[in-house]
Parts: structure tokens; sequence; C-alpha cells
């Protein structure tokens, strides 16, 4: 259950629908609800059961009666478990949950750079009737005990999953022709959307610094809309920077055959719960150069797999970039090095498998599963 679900485009859909896909339909049966409606959902293909409740606001009387109906459904379908993601679900739903006899899990996937007091208050409530809380990251749990004060003991870490199959897209053949890159030049590139809180003008300025010091170097910045281009592109004009050396593609629904083409990938982001674009670069085994906030340095070995910087620092950040450019050899070993990370910890399938033993964990079935799963069932 989520407030809405918009599209792949967005982290969190990609990964519930990772998950939604990839549940052994032996063991658990998905449904999906979301308060809000959105064109995805009505298309019709989801792939499993989908129910919009049509709920917008939290404090409208007929809220209260739609999340009791959805309790009456919950109980009437023996539904074992509710998976709460984004805001007003987690706020909203779990006592409805409890009250249709369901266990709940709510999972928290970023820094809470959304957090108000308010918000804090009201998750504080809601959460004495949370089983699990489910987090992508050690530094997002460190962050939900400190602010939230749910039991450390009861969060569980499961880390983000890409589907293999995706990464392994080809390159997009006629990338260099459509940016008018030449064929020796090199790419610096990232995928974001653009918002403030990732911190694109970073790039910007230490992407000038590095073109001053390297000639034939282009940035590729996958992701974002006008709002969030125009203000970039006037900027990076101030800098003097050329238009021929700076390319914006704006929002990509399959970023992957444009990231093979990247020499070096990078993330700006001033908050992080554990980012999906970086698991991305190191699946393509591309070398990093990232933030070190959030869960940024829990994928990210810094010198091992791509360099960590302090948010802000753009001389040290340009000097990584810089860094890699001018060694081939530096930047296919920290390549190959995320690429055998990705495989060893960071799919789909290990993904989905740790939230099934949640489950079964949940619901004190953890024999049963261990024995099924020993004799192929």
């Amino acid at each position: 259950m989520m407030d809405y679900f918009f599209g792949t485009e967005g982290g969190t859909e990609t990964q519930v629908l990772e998950l939604i896909l990839g549940l052994d339909r032996a063991r658990y049966e998905p449904a999906f609800v979301t308060l809000q409606a959105s064109n995805y959902i009505e298309r019709g293909n989801f792939p499993c059961k989908a129910q919009v409740l049509n709920i917008h606001s939290m404090s409208a009387p007929s809220t209260i009666l739609k999340m009791l109906a959805f309790a009456m459904d919950i109980r009437r379908s023996n539904i074992d478990i509710v998976h709460l993601y984004f805001n007003d679900a987690a706020v909203l739903a779990p006592l409805f949950c409890k009250l249709g006899g369901a266990k709940v899990i709510a999972s928290r996937r970023d820094m809470g750079f959304w957090y108000t007091p308010r918000i804090v208050y009201a998750l504080r409530v809601s959460n004495r009737f949370v089983d699990r809380i489910a987090v992508n990251s050690n530094a997002v749990k460190l962050n939900v005990v400190k602010v939230e004060k749910y039991p450390e003991s009861r969060i569980k870490v499961i880390y983000n999953g890409l589907n293999k199959n995706r990464i392994e897209s080809n390159k997009e053949p006629i990338f260099r022709e459509i940016f008018k890159i030449d064929i020796d030049h090199q790419v610096v590139g990232t995928v974001s959307n653009l918002y403030d809180v990732k911190r694109p003008k970073d790039l910007i300025q230490a992407f000038k610094k590095v073109n001053e010091r390297m000639k034939g170097v282009h940035l590729v910045l996958i992701g974002g809309g006008p709002k969030e281009i125009e203000p970039l592109k006037m900027f990076a004009d101030k800098l003097n920077i050329k238009k021929e050396h700076i390319h914006f593609t704006g929002r990509i629904m399959n970023p992957i055959s444009l990231i093979k083409h990247f020499d070096v990938c990078v993330s700006c982001s001033e908050s992080e719960g554990l980012s999906n674009a970086i698991l991305e670069y190191m699946g393509c085994a591309k070398p990093v150069v990232c933030t070190n906030v959030g869960g940024n340095p829990e994928l990210i070995r810094n010198g091992y797999n791509g360099f960590l910087v302090d948010k802000g620092n753009i001389h040290l950040l340009a000097e990584r970039i810089h860094a890699i450019l001018s060694d081939n050899h530096l930047g296919k070993t920290l390549g190959e090095h995320g690429r055998e990370l990705f495989l060893r910890e960071f799919t789909s399938n290990i993904m989905v498998n740790n939230y099934m033993e949640l489950y079964d964990s949940i619901l004190n079935r953890n024999v049963t599963a261990r024995l099924c799963r020993e004799a192929n069932i």
C-alpha cells in the first residue's frame, strides 16, 4: 500500500514493482492498494490486483469511512500482511490495518528530509501499530531510531535491488551522434531528478574545473523536466561552459543504455537513503564519485569501487572526476569492483528473498519456509 504509483521513473515505485514481480506466488500472493489514482494504475496492466481508495485528504470525514471499509476488506480477504510505503500511508493506515487483523510493515527509504514536527509526532503515534519497519540502509535505520524513537530491534535493513536483465540492456547505438560527442571524447554523467537536494549545480561547477584541465570532456545529465533543466542551463551559461559540452536529456524511462557510455558517474546529493542511480552505475561497471551522505558509503567503498567526497566540496569532487578520467586502468578497476559488489549484494532476487524472509518471520513461518526451500517446494 502506498500513497500513489505514478510510474517506474520513481525509485520507490521501481523497487515495489520488482518486489511484486519477484514474490514466490507459492508463498505470497500480492495485492496492491493506493490512496490516490494514477494513469499507471488506471491503464489496467499492473502485475497484480490493484485497488484505489481515492483518498486525497487525511482530515476529510470521508477518509475515516473509507479506511474503515478498507479494514473490513482486509479482514474479509484474510490479508496477512500490509506493507506500507510513503508518508500518508505510513501515518494513516497502521491502525486500520490492525483493525483488519493484519500484521503491519512500514518502509522508510530516505533520510527524512520531509520530516516536520507534526509528521514526526503522527508517525510516533501510528508506529504503535507497526510490527516492523523495513529500511534500505543502515543510515536510514539509525535515523528512524533517532527521530521516530522506534525500537532498533524491530527495524530490518533490506538493501534495494535491481533486475539484472534490465542492467544487461544494450548501449544506445547512436548516443554520440545524438549529442554530437566525438568517439575519442570522454563523458561524465549523472542520473537524477535534478531537484535542489541532488545539488546538480555542484556537479556543473566541478565539471567546469575538469573541463578547464582536459580537452574533449562532456557532461550528460539524465532526468528532470523543463522546470529543473532551464535554470541549470542558465547556470552553466554564467559559468561560460560551452553548450556543446553539457547535455540535458530530460526524463528517460530506462537510462541504462546511456549510462553505459559514461566514463565516470557522479552523485552530488545532500541526502540519500540508498541510491538506485548508484546501483545502476555499479551494475553497469562504472566508476562512481558520490557524496558521503546517507547510505552512499554502504554502496561505495572509498578507493575500491569509487570515491566518496564531502557534500559541497566541489574542489575534491573535480579532483576525483579528473583522476578517473586521466587513468583508464583506475576507472576500469573501480568499475569492475562495483559490478562484482552489485552482483553479490544488490540484485532484485536478493532483495525479494530478504523481504520474503521478513514476511516469514513476522508470521512465524521461519521453519516452514526453510523446509519448503530445502525440499524445493
